[in-house]
């Protein structure tokens, strides 16, 4: 199980909200492990005089990483990204290669996806792939993509297709187009029948352009809203 931010913001990342990820990351009141030590990641892009992009995975915790600090220096008229802090449930799936966000590229598209929670195998068209079921889900939405298919559309009919298989579906995707520029979708979902932790952990919240998970919102002292659930909001 993970913590993640989404998020669409000007000028540079907030920095409460990056200081209470690593906080959430760190020290967790509503996991019962308590951290989420198994490295973690980020994707950005960021608008000046046109796009630019950072992509950063790392087999460190974001809690004890010094390149963390790089966060905080990106710069632009608008940022567009996601900021993921990883715990793997099997802990031969480590290092960089299993950092989210995962990427591929699709079509004419650039995928990003970051998710916390946990998928059965059964449900995907390719059980045995030697992946995370992370991963294997950003490979059913790019190969719809790739079939045709639209990003918003096909995120939004996997995420409905795994939903009686999953724990949580809570993710957040970002693509990007050449000409189009970023886009970023956070989809909200977990299964109360199925559930590892307190129900509290699932829940994700907003607060202006960011997008966070409940542990982040608890550091930044409950100033989120909760998202509409089983819903994709787009940031």
């Amino acid at each position: 199980m993970c913590r993640f931010v989404a998020f669409r913001a000007e000028g540079e990342v907030d920095p409460n909200v990056l200081e209470s990820l690593i906080k959430a990351s760190d020290k967790d009141p509503y996991s019962s492990f308590g951290s989420h030590p198994d490295g973690w990641g980020f994707v950005i892009y960021f608008r000046d005089d046109g796009w630019s992009k950072i992509y950063y995975t790392s087999r460190k915790p974001i809690f004890k990483d010094p390149n963390v600090k790089f966060l905080s220096s990106i710069r632009g008229d608008e940022l567009v990204g996601i900021i993921h802090a990883r715990r793997s449930s099997k802990k031969f799936l480590l290092g960089p290669s299993h950092a989210h966000p995962y990427f591929l590229r699709a079509g004419p598209y650039e995928l990003f996806l970051a998710h916390n929670g946990s998928i059965s195998r059964v449900g995907f068209t390719e059980p045995n792939l030697p992946y995370t079921d992370s991963f294997v889900m950003l490979m059913e939405v790019a190969k719809r993509v790739q079939e045709g298919m639209d990003p918003v559309e096909s995120y939004s009919r996997v995420t409905k297709e795994l939903r009686q298989w999953s724990t949580s579906l809570n993710s957040s995707l970002l693509f990007y187009g050449e000409g189009v520029g970023p886009s970023l979708y956070v989809y909200y979902y977990y299964n109360k029948e199925k559930m590892r932790e307190k129900e509290e952990y699932y829940r994700l919240y907003r607060s202006g352009g960011y997008i966070f998970s409940s542990s982040v919102n608890y550091y930044l002292r409950g100033i989120g809203r909760e998202l509409p659930y089983d819903e994709l909001t787009e940031l």
